[in-house]
């Protein structure tokens, strides 16, 4: 088995991951909060914004999932500065010491946050591409463009990178509570999520880009791309849940 390591697993896409990948991947589970042992594999405490406590935290993998970060647009600018920032360069660079291959980082639909929002409004047509430049309006969408970046760079230096913009996943696994036009727009089930990440853990490549979101007839994002380097195809559609 591939050894891969999660940080945030405790999160709502790390509990998700872990369920998912298990029976494929030895797992090491990497949280400030408790998350259990996973089937195959161990849990580690660990705050990804104490640098010297990462010391050596990701020797021995083969790749590294990064979902570690304040996930809220609204957080005070100083809780995303440390935990989506400097956490994250702290995490890349330990993994880059350690010798891990791959990362795999949980990027966001918020690095589209403006392209979204003018689809959603009718001032475009157009489907989002991704080389669509990037349309931050919030210090969290800062953050996925910042770590793309360093990903690019990384890249440079013999790792490889892809980063997986992740539109809205629930644990409800249904967009029905939150049925509005954003929702039907990026939904993605616990089903595709899983997969994407799976594909993104083996696909040939030094550095891509790709979403991670479901088949949703009201989408905003063109998914020929993704498709075809990436090679997901989503299966659900929010519109089957309403």
């Amino acid at each position: 088995m591939k050894k891969i390591g999660i940080t945030g697993a405790a999160g709502n896409i790390g509990t998700t991951l872990k369920d998912g990948l298990c029976a494929e991947y030895a797992l090491t589970l990497y949280d400030i909060r408790e998350t259990g042992q996973p089937r195959n594999g161990k849990f580690v405490k660990v705050d990804c914004g104490d640098q010297k406590g990462l010391a050596g935290v990701f020797d021995g993998l083969d790749a590294l999932i990064h979902l570690a970060g304040n996930p809220r647009p609204d957080a005070l600018p100083s809780a995303t500065l440390r935990n989506n920032f400097i956490a994250t360069s702290y995490v890349f660079e330990e993994a880059r010491r350690a010798g891990v291959k791959r990362i795999v980082f949980a990027s966001s639909n918020f690095y589209h946050q403006g392209s979204i929002m003018e689809a959603l409004e009718g001032k475009t047509k157009r489907l989002i591409t991704l080389d669509t430049p990037p349309t931050p309006r919030c210090l969290y969408a800062d953050s996925k463009v910042f770590a793309e970046n360093v990903g690019r760079h990384l890249s440079h230096l013999g790792m490889q990178f892809v980063a997986l913009r992740i539109g809205w996943t629930v644990p409800e696994d249904t967009p029905e509570p939150y049925a509005g036009d954003y929702m039907r727009a990026v939904f993605c089930s616990k089903r595709d999520l899983t997969e994407a990440f799976r594909k993104a853990l083996e696909v040939k490549t030094d550095f891509l880009a790709a979403f991670a979101v479901s088949n949703n007839s009201r989408g905003v994002f063109d998914l020929g791309e993704t498709k075809k380097k990436l090679g997901f195809a989503p299966q659900d559609n929010a519109e089957s849940y309403l």
